[in-house]
C-alpha cells in the first residue's frame, strides 16, 4: 500500500513537471514565455531583445555572446531571446547551454513583425519603446556587433 502511494506521489509530480515546463524542480523560475509583456520586469528600464533561431549557430553564439557581455560588465540591461521555434525545442537548448534568461516563444511572429526581423540573428535595444539601436541587415555583422558593444556599455556607463 505505502509503495503504491509513493508511486502515485511520483506519477503524479512527473506529470505536473511535464505539464508545467520542470517549473516545480527549477525553482519554480518559468523561462519561455509567450509575450514580451510577460517577461519585462521593469517597463522603464533598458532591453536588449536578441531574435533567434534553433537553426542557426551564429545566432546561438550571438546570444551567448551578449549574455556574457552584459554579465561580464554589469550592464543594467534585461537581456531576452526572442525565437519562433517550439517551446519543447526551446526547452531542450535552455537546459543544454545552461541558459537562464527569458526567451520568448514568437509562433505567431508579432514581435518579429514588429521589429520588421526577416533573418535571424537581429538585436535590438530599446528603452520606453524607443529603440536605441537595431541591426542593420545591409551593414557587416562584425560592425553592428561594435556598435552593439558601443550602445551597451554607454547604458552601463549612465
Amino acid at each position: 500500500m505505502r509503495k503504491k502511494a509513493l508511486c502515485g506521489v511520483f506519477l503524479f509530480m512527473s506529470f505536473c513537471c511535464a505539464l508545467c515546463g520542470s517549473v516545480f524542480f527549477a525553482g519554480g523560475k518559468e523561462r519561455i514565455h509567450f509575450s514580451l509583456a510577460e517577461v519585462v520586469k521593469r517597463p522603464d528600464g533598458p532591453l536588449l531583445l536578441v531574435f533567434f533561431s534553433l537553426d542557426c549557430h551564429v545566432c546561438w553564439e550571438d546570444l551567448i555572446e551578449m549574455k556574457y557581455f552584459i554579465e561580464k560588465n554589469s550592464v543594467p540591461i534585461e537581456l531576452i531571446g526572442i525565437s519562433k521555434d517550439t517551446p519543447a525545442e526551446l526547452e531542450e537548448f535552455l537546459d543544454k547551454y545552461s541558459f537562464s534568461y527569458p526567451v520568448v516563444c514568437d509562433r505567431r511572429k508579432e514581435l518579429y513583425h514588429r521589429f520588421k526581423v526577416k533573418l535571424e540573428p537581429v538585436i535590438v535595444i530599446l528603452k520606453n519603446d524607443t529603440i536605441l539601436y537595431q541591426d542593420d541587415i545591409y551593414e557587416d555583422f562584425l560592425t553592428g556587433r561594435e556598435k552593439v558593444k558601443k550602445c551597451l556599455l554607454e547604458i552601463a556607463s549612465k
